[in-house]
Formats: C-alpha cells, sequence, structure tokens
C-alpha cells in the first residue's frame, strides 16, 4: 500500500501546478483569451494570467507559456515587443501562436518570418491528421490556412494535402508552437474545447522545460499608462495611447445625456476608471471600470456605434448596487439608443425600430409571450424591454425614467439582498404614482405583488 501510494504521488504530485501561463490581451483583446483559452485547456496544469499593458513591458521570468495571437493591425507588434518574445525563447519558454493568414498582412508575420515561417492564404483540406507524437490523435478542425516552414521545424498536424496546420520550432532553450486559429476554441463562454484531449498535455510537456517557482504567483498586468480626464482615470498602454483621446471626448459627451436620461449621478464608486481595449468588439463594464473597444463599429469614421457602446457600459453603473432583472443589457443599450436621439443621430431610431420589429415577429402584440421564461428568445426579451421603456415615456413621461431611476435608489436600502422582476415592477409603480402589476401582467410578464417587500403607490 505504501509502494502504491508512493507512486501515485509520483504521477500526480501535490502542490501549485508546474506550468505558469499568460494569454496576451495587449495586442488584441477578445473574450476568449480572458481566461477561456485557460479553462479549456490548462485549468488542471497551469496557473494563468493575462496581459492588458504593453508586451514589450510584461515580465516573463517566472512564466512559461505566452500565448499569442495574430493581433490587429492597428496595434503591430513592436521591435520592443518581439525581443521580449525573443529573450523569453531563449530562457526556455514556450510560446503558442494561434493565427492564420488571410491573404492581406498579419502582425504576427514579423515575428514569425523572424524564425522561417510564413501564413498562407491557402485553406487547410480536411480531414486533418497527426504527425509524430500526435500521431493517431483525433484532430477536430472549423476552418483556416497552412503554414510555409523551413526546414528547422517539425510537423505536428497536416491536412489531406500534406500541408503543416501545426508545427513546433525549437528557439534556444524554448520552443515556438504555431498553429491554424482553425484548431482551437473560440467562444467567450467555452463551451467549444475542441482537442482538449490532446492541446493541455503538448503544451504543458513543451512549458514544463522552463523551471518556474510554482510558490511564486506571477500577476496580470494591467495597462500601465493613465492619465486623468477629471474624475476619471484613463487607462491605455503603448498600443492604445493613439485611440484614447477619441474614446474620451466621447464619453465626454455622452455623460450629461445620462444624467438628464436617469435623472442621478452614476451609483457611488463608479466610473472611476476607464481601459481602452485593443479591439473593435465591444466591451464591458465592471462597475467601477468601464472598457471600451478603441474602433467599435468602425470609429471614429463611424461615430453612433461609440456613442451608443460607451452609454451601454456607463450604464450599468447606473443601475448598480442593484442590478436589474431579465432586461439588465436592453436596458443599458436603451440608454445608448437615448443619447443618440438626443444627440440627433438617426442610427439611434432606426436602431430601436429594428428591434422592436424583431421581437414583434414572436409576439406581434407584446401581449403572449413571458419574456421571464427559460429559453425565451432573446429578440423577445429586448423588444418587449424596448416597448415597455417606449411606453412608459410615452404615458408617464418625458421622464419616465428618471423617476425611475431616482425612485429605485430612495426606496432600496443598503444590503438589500436580490432585486427581483416584482420588486422592479413595484419601483416603477411608485415612480409613476399607478399599480402597473396589471399592465405588466397584460404584456405577459409573470410579475406578482404578493412575492415583493416593496410598498403599493
Amino acid at each position: 500500500m505504501i509502494q502504491l501510494l508512493s507512486l501515485v504521488f509520483f504521477l500526480f504530485p501535490a502542490g501549485p501546478p508546474p506550468v505558469h501561463s499568460v494569454c496576451d490581451i495587449s495586442q488584441q483583446f477578445t473574450f476568449y483569451m480572458d481566461g477561456r483559452f485557460h479553462r479549456q485547456y490548462l485549468e488542471e496544469d497551469a496557473r494563468d494570467a493575462r496581459n492588458w499593458g504593453s508586451l514589450s513591458e510584461l515580465d516573463l521570468s517566472n512564466t512559461n507559456l505566452l500565448v499569442l495571437t495574430a493581433g490587429d493591425m492597428r496595434i503591430p507588434y513592436s521591435k520592443a515587443a518581439r525581443e521580449n518574445i525573443s529573450g523569453f525563447l531563449a530562457e526556455g519558454g514556450t510560446v503558442l501562436i494561434m493565427a492564420d493568414g488571410t491573404g492581406k498582412p498579419v502582425p504576427i508575420a514579423p515575428v514569425l518570418a523572424e524564425y522561417g515561417a510564413v501564413l498562407e492564404d491557402h485553406q487547410a483540406v480536411k480531414p486533418l491528421v497527426g504527425v509524430g507524437e500526435l500521431s493517431g490523435k483525433e484532430v477536430a478542425y472549423r476552418r483556416g490556412g497552412t503554414i510555409k516552414l523551413d526546414n528547422e521545424w517539425s510537423t505536428l498536424i497536416q491536412d489531406a494535402d500534406g500541408r503543416p496546420v501545426l508545427a513546433e520550432r525549437r528557439v534556444g532553450k524554448g520552443a515556438i508552437v504555431l498553429g491554424s486559429r482553425g484548431l482551437f476554441g473560440q467562444k467567450p463562454d467555452a463551451s467549444d474545447p475542441i482537442n482538449d484531449n490532446w492541446v493541455g498535455p503538448m503544451l504543458v510537456a513543451r512549458a514544463s522545460r522552463k523551471t518556474i517557482d510554482p510558490k511564486l504567483r506571477h500577476r496580470v498586468t494591467w495597462a500601465e499608462e493613465s492619465r486623468q480626464a477629471g474624475p476619471l482615470k484613463i487607462e491605455f498602454h503603448d498600443g492604445t495611447e493613439q485611440f484614447a483621446d477619441d474614446v474620451v471626448e466621447v464619453y465626454e459627451e455622452v455623460r450629461p445625456h445620462l444624467l438628464e436620461i436617469t435623472g442621478v449621478e452614476p451609483a457611488p464608486g463608479m466610473i472611476q476608471r476607464l481601459l481602452i481595449l485593443p479591439t473593435g468588439g465591444g466591451g464591458f463594464s465592471s462597475g467601477v471600470c468601464i472598457a471600451i473597444g478603441a474602433w467599435w463599429g468602425g470609429f471614429p469614421e463611424k461615430r453612433y456605434p461609440m456613442v451608443e457602446l460607451i452609454a451601454h457600459e456607463a450604464g450599468h453603473s447606473w443601475v448598480l448596487p442593484y442590478a436589474e432583472p431579465l432586461w439588465n443589457e436592453p436596458i443599458a443599450t436603451w440608454l445608448g439608443i437615448q443619447v443618440g436621439r438626443r444627440m440627433g443621430m438617426p442610427e439611434a431610431e432606426k436602431t430601436l425600430e429594428r428591434q422592436l420589429r424583431k421581437g414583434r415577429k414572436l409576439d406581434p402584440d407584446f401581449t403572449e409571450l413571458n419574456p421571464m421564461a427559460k429559453g425565451a428568445h432573446r429578440d423577445l426579451i429586448w423588444g418587449k424591454s424596448y416597448y415597455v421603456f417606449e411606453t412608459l415615456e410615452k404615458t408617464h413621461g418625458p421622464g419616465a425614467m428618471a423617476k425611475y431611476f431616482r425612485t429605485k435608489r430612495d426606496v432600496l436600502e443598503p444590503g438589500r439582498e436580490g432585486y427581483s422582476m416584482d420588486d422592479c415592477v413595484a419601483v416603477w409603480s411608485l415612480a409613476v404614482d399607478e399599480d402597473l402589476f396589471p399592465w405588466f401582467q397584460s404584456l405577459a410578464f409573470d410579475v406578482d405583488r404578493s412575492r415583493t417587500d416593496l410598498p403599493s403607490p
């Protein structure tokens, strides 16, 4: 028994994992690289951190796996970033690069050129097969391109025509693993861990060649540059600095309109920081920090999408500390639409009408389908939410939404547990001095006054 326990301990040693990985989101932010890659492939074997700041400034001394994507042409891999990658490889680190050729310049291409690799604009032909240590492994693949390699590389996966799709090259004491993006998961909810039976073990085996101190936690690295814009701290790095002024200008335009629409300031302590993200793929809010995709919707050439996005993400800080039930996302976008309307942007009205039409395709009069039901269609939830807001503004406004926000702040006491749809309708009723439960019920909302402890108007 003692010998058996010793063998188990040897195969599955206790203590921190032997791999410290960093997923870089400084060249191009994606929600997938913000923790989801780690969850899919390395959760059991590696401690992960994210790099939000300049790649050139990233301390990789206690890291043995660096995960990169192709990047975005608006933020090329700088010479200093490339030197940091090179030094990491020389010291034994492993770099995974997930990228495809597009027929246009790819930001990671100069990095790969230093090591004799080219991303081809040539679609890989299924089925793909493993080579060498991956021989016999089942290979799932969406789509993507092949790779042209010099003789220093070893192919790990090839397509039906024998072209490399995943390959490895030893560099110094370390290694580069280069593969098509289509070999890996992509969904922000981490629901597509394709090839997880071999991706994680392959990376761990290589990364473990560089010794790190697993007891010394490596930390998430934030954008290293900042400046103040009034009370707001603007955060950016070398690559996103060029976008900061334009984004802040829109925020400063949007904020007074949000104050008018809601009738209140943001919740206390909220919106202290604005982070510039290297993406056109949207943004997010933590309440205290709003993060904005620098070229969302074609900005700065196209302005309305950025107005809506900033109002949306900032709006999340207005609804706190009690997030809206059911329509937390729709109400944030509706606030953005209202800001656009007030700024005279025709796209705002079109956006509203488009969502109302989508909702009416499912529920023509908005009286039949319960938007709170499990599995309710997104278009139903968003369309009916917009209908509610627009109708309340017409019948109890203008300024009904401001009445609601002021009442919500007044009647919800600190420390309250939860905020249900029943509570929400009760607040609306108090705000407009009318019992709105019958009206919401006529729109098929499953709400009941008996389920809330808030008073009647």
